[in-house]
């Protein structure tokens, strides 16, 4: 089922949708993220919110950890349906670019909009919707199966959603 799910998606490639979704995969990318969680934190530590700072920590680096012993623990294979736009190294399951976009956009989005609780509902609701949109890339550019990036949103809401639990406790 997973293979007919990406051949469908496959069937809508084209060299515009190639584009935008080879710019999605910039976003969970190690170095932009990287970039993203360490201005979280250094932001954040120089408002003297060390709280703020070190869920970015966790969060920062649970997000590198957890995916890749999850992914050499289980040593799931890439699909390998057609020539892709771009050639991944590691193991298939969970998507670490899932994880990464579920974790880090929409705790940005609330983060900075967390002073009005309307507004840091809709900010974690695009940080969601971007989420979506990077794991949507992973299955349209064929760098994974659709079960590794529902892991991985799996995985990266659980991250993001504890961390603004644990924060609103504060």
């Amino acid at each position: 089922m997973e293979e007919r799910i990406l051949l469908w998606i496959h069937s809508f490639a084209g060299p515009f949708l190639d584009r935008v979704f080879l710019f999605s995969n910039l976003f969970g990318l190690l170095p932009i993220c990287t970039v993203v969680v360490t201005a979280m934190a250094l932001y954040h530590l120089l408002r003297k919110e060390r709280r703020e700072a070190l869920a970015w920590a966790v969060v920062g680096l649970a997000t590198v950890v957890f995916p890749e012993l999850i992914k050499y623990a289980t040593a799931r294979p890439r699909p390998a349906l057609w020539e892709t736009l771009i050639h991944p190294s590691s193991f298939a399951f969970p998507s670490g670019h899932a994880v990464a976009s579920a974790a880090f956009y929409p705790l940005l989005a609330w983060v900075l909009l967390r002073r009005r609780e309307v507004a840091a509902k809709v900010g974690y609701g695009i940080g969601a919707l971007f989420a979506f949109f990077v794991g949507f890339g992973r299955l349209y550019l064929g760098v994974h199966w659709p079960s590794d990036v529902l892991a991985g949103w799996v995985l990266g809401f659980a991250q993001s959603a504890l961390a603004i639990a644990w924060l609103r406790r504060a």
